[in-house]
């Protein structure tokens, strides 16, 4: 018994022995093939045959304009590039320019990363300080482009159970962030503020009832744009807010094409129509517009633009805007302010532009008329096959002429700028009226 039982100890104790001599003849076969790697011949073999397939296959995309955008020429002394947005045109001005090369020499080109996370410099709090003193706001928050300024803006705040509003021409960066807050969404027609109380009031009826039975309150939000990037016309402000003071629901105004425009100090729609700006719960901005720089802001109380320092996605996870596009904004904000004349001739250019284009036989012209966005769709009755097909061949033949517009929904869209002469104004309404020869 002795015997068997030492026996069988001597072969447990070889047990461990075996199962780290396998794991180090593994470690060490691993290592010796690490080392050898994949023969040059096999690796050159395979980049000779490797074929990517295409992220996106082009036979299943649905477009119904499928007119490829023609771009301008700049160079081209007969360019007229209708196209950009340029209201005061600090694209080109030497003084912005310079101040833009001199802030790259002190902070270099990037900023690192997003704004919590090595992205905030001096030139950031600096610029979002300005912004809310412009706007005689409490505080500012500022995003690296205007695009993921309204679509973060809108998803910080609206959530799944809200119930929104929303003009039925407002902008596909609004509606992108709708589509993240999958928010119970309600289209009213656009500018038609008798649709806008009826559908307020239908859901007031339902919110009553809910109250009844002790369900939740759900939050209430419009979303509206100052001047519609889709039509040109400015939205009627004074009205909705007397819609959202009876129905309590909270208002966010879009003022990409209105900041720098609208009013006479260019603090957009609210001025426009004197409006004090506390009765709107958060302005959302673009820089990219009449300052000519690029990125976008929100403006409002303190406490409605923190949230968006740890809720507005595009705010948390992309990087800061960088500063010399900040140092841009700086000077061309002041520049606006030093010269406010700027904004009455803009104003002025724009009707000018707008009567021209109302006196043109075949269009409808569907802007207002101090907005510099002007927008025109043909008056004749097309079926949309017909209609997309009419418009594109006004496009290419604009274009071919040297007058470059942009293609919308609508039809035809162009910006106005100040320096717009009034040869440049006759010369778009001659190529758009020999254009309407060609269908």
């Amino acid at each position: 018994m002795v015997n068997l039982y030492s026996d069988s100890v001597k072969y447990l104790s070889l047990i461990p022995l075996t199962i780290v001599f396998i794991i180090l003849l593994i470690v060490l076969t691993k290592k010796r093939n690490r080392k050898q790697g994949i023969p040059q011949e096999v690796i050159e073999e395979r980049i000779r045959n490797f074929q990517p397939k295409p992220l996106i296959d082009p036979d299943n995309i649905v477009n119904d304009n499928t007119l490829e955008r023609l771009q301008p020429n700049e160079s081209d002394p007969d360019c007229l590039n209708l196209v950009k947005v340029n209201y005061y045109c600090f694209l080109d001005n030497l003084d912005i320019r310079r101040s833009a090369e001199t802030c790259i020499k002190k902070y270099g080109v990037g900023s690192c990363g997003p704004r919590g996370f090595y992205g905030t410099i001096d030139i950031h709090l600096l610029l979002e300080d300005r912004l809310a003193k412009f706007m005689q706001m409490e505080e500012a928050v500022l995003y690296s482009y205007g695009f993921s300024t309204i679509a973060s803006a809108i998803g910080a705040y609206c959530k799944k159970s809200d119930y929104i509003f929303v003009d039925e021409n407002i902008s596909f960066c609004a509606k992108q962030g709708l589509l993240a807050t999958k928010g119970r969404e309600i289209y009213f027609k656009h500018n038609d503020v008798n649709d806008l109380e009826a559908k307020m009031h239908s859901i007031s009826q339902l919110e009553d009832k809910d109250k009844n039975q002790k369900k939740k309150i759900f939050r209430k939000f419009i979303i509206i744009e100052g001047i519609y990037g889709a039509t040109g016309q400015i939205c009627p402000l004074p009205e909705i807010l007397t819609l959202c003071k009876k129905y309590k629901v909270r208002i966010f105004i879009d003022e990409t094409y209105s900041f720098g425009v609208l009013g006479t100090t260019g603090k957009g729609v609210t001025e426009h129509f004197g409006v004090d700006r506390s009765e709107v719960d958060m302005i959302m901005g673009s820089l990219e517009g009449a300052l000519g720089s690029i990125g976008g802001f929100c403006v409002g109380a303190s406490v409605i633009i923190e949230h968006q320092r740890l809720s507005g996605l595009g705010y948390c996870f992309s990087a800061s805007l960088p500063p010399f596009l900040c140092q841009a904004s700086l000077c061309a904000l002041d520049k606006l302010e030093q010269c406010p004349e700027y904004i009455s001739t803009l104003k002025d250019v724009s009707v000018s532009v707008n009567n021209a284009l109302s006196n043109l036989k075949g269009y409808t012209i569907l802007n207002s008329d101090i907005s510099p966005v002007k927008v025109l769709t043909l008056s004749k009755s097309f079926s949309r096959e017909e209609r997309i097909s009419n418009v594109n061949k006004i496009y290419t033949y604009c274009a071919q002429k040297g007058l470059y517009l942009d293609l919308v929904d609508m039809g035809l869209r162009l910006h106005c700028h100040m320096q717009m002469p009034d040869p440049a104004i006759d010369r778009i309404k001659d190529t758009l009226s020999d254009a309407l020869k060609i269908i």
